[in-house]
C-alpha cells in the first residue's frame, strides 16, 4: 500500500537498510518502513539528514523525495529520472502538444474540478445548484476563467465569509497547505510512474515550478483536502499536528468511486496520469479520464481518518 512518510522532528537521520527505510536519532532507531510501501517522504524538520543509498532506492521504487517551507509548502523534490518503458515517446508526446489539445484538457480539469467542489458542498448540506451551471459554461481553455468564478463562490460556502486563502497564514490555511503537499507528491509520483515530466503541465506554467503536471492533475482532487481540514478545524485541531498530518496520510487510501469499481485518491490518481499520457500519444483530448466525483456516503469516510 502507498505510504506517506512525514519527517516532521529534528535531528533525525535517515537511511536505507535491507528493504527498509530506517529513520535514527543519536543513532537509536527509532522507526522503520518498508520501501516498497513508500510513496513519498515529506520533510519539514531541520538538520535531517539522509543517505544517498536512501534517495537512490526510493528513485528506483518511483517513490519521491520532498522538502518542504516553514508554510508546509513544497520548495524542492528528487523525482526519478525513469517511470515508465515508454518514457521517451510519451515525454515528446507531451512536449509536442498543441495548443488545442492542451485547452481542450485544460477544460475537463476545470469541469472535474467544479463538480468536485459541488460534491463537497452538497456533503456539507449546502446547495450547489450554481456550480453545474458554471460547469457547463467553461469552454476550451477557460477563456472567461469560470474556474476563479467557482473560486469566489466556493470558499465563502465552505468556510465562511470570513476565509481568505493565504498560503502563508496559519490555522486552516496552513492544513490546507500541507494537505496539497500530500497531493502534489502523489501526482507528481503519478505522473513520473506514467512516463511523464511533472514539470511539463496542460495549463500551469510558471518556469520555477517543478510540479506544473501535478498542479494541474491535482486540481479536481483538492476539495478532498478542503473537506478533510474543514472537519479537523471541527474537530479542534487547527494547527499542522501530528493528528493532522496522519489525517491527511490516510486521504490517498480513502475510497472513490472508479470506473465500474471502487478505487482509491492515489488509484484515481494514477489513472488520470496514464491516461493523460495517452491523450498526449493519440491527441486526443476524450482519452483521458479524471476522477468522479464522490457521494456523501464516500466523503463521511473524512472523519474515519481523524482519530
Amino acid at each position: 500500500m502507498d505510504r506517506i512518510v512525514d519527517i516532521a522532528t529534528d535531528g533525525r537521520h535517515l537511511s536505507a537498510h535491507r528493504g527498509f527505510l530506517v529513520v535514527t536519532e543519536e543513532r537509536c532507531e527509532v522507526g522503520r518502513i518498508p520501501l516498497d510501501d513508500v510513496c513519498a517522504v515529506i520533510i519539514h524538520a531541520h538538520g535531517v539528514t539522509w543517505t544517498t543509498n536512501l534517495v537512490v532506492a526510493l528513485a528506483e521504487r518511483g517513490a519521491i523525495l520532498l522538502l518542504c517551507g516553514p508554510n508546509h509548502a513544497p520548495v524542492a523534490v528528487c523525482l526519478p529520472l525513469e517511470g515508465h518503458h515508454a518514457q521517451n515517446a510519451r515525454i515528446r508526446a507531451q512536449l509536442e502538444a498543441g495548443r488545442p489539445l492542451l485547452k481542450q484538457l485544460w477544460r475537463q480539469v476545470v469541469v472535474a474540478k467544479i463538480s468536485w467542489q459541488a460534491a463537497v458542498l452538497q456533503s456539507c448540506g449546502i446547495s450547489a445548484s450554481a456550480f453545474d451551471l458554471l460547469a457547463r459554461k467553461v469552454r476550451s481553455g477557460d477563456p472567461d476563467n469560470v474556474e476563479a468564478q467557482a473560486a469566489r463562490r466556493y470558499w465563502p460556502l465552505l468556510m465562511g465569509e470570513a476565509f481568505r486563502r493565504d498560503r502563508e497564514a496559519e490555522g486552516v490555511n496552513a492544513l490546507l497547505n500541507y494537505g496539497y503537499t500530500i497531493l502534489r507528491s502523489l501526482c507528481a509520483r503519478s505522473a513520473v510512474a506514467a512516463g511523464l515530466h511533472p514539470s511539463m503541465g496542460i495549463h500551469h506554467a510558471n518556469r520555477t515550478n517543478a510540479f506544473a503536471l501535478a498542479d494541474d492533475l491535482m486540481e479536481p482532487l483538492r476539495p478532498l483536502v478542503d473537506a478533510l481540514a474543514l472537519r479537523l478545524v471541527a474537530a479542534g485541531i487547527d494547527t499542522v499536528s501530528p493528528e493532522a498530518k496522519r489525517a491527511f496520510a490516510g486521504l490517498i487510501a480513502l475510497d472513490l468511486p472508479g470506473e465500474g469499481a471502487t478505487t482509491t485518491v492515489a488509484g484515481a490518481a494514477q489513472r488520470t496520469a496514464q491516461t493523460l499520457a495517452t491523450a498526449f500519444q493519440t491527441g486526443r483530448s476524450g482519452d483521458l479520464v479524471l476522477p468522479r466525483p464522490p457521494s456523501r456516503l464516500e466523503l463521511a469516510g473524512l472523519g474515519a481518518l481523524i482519530r
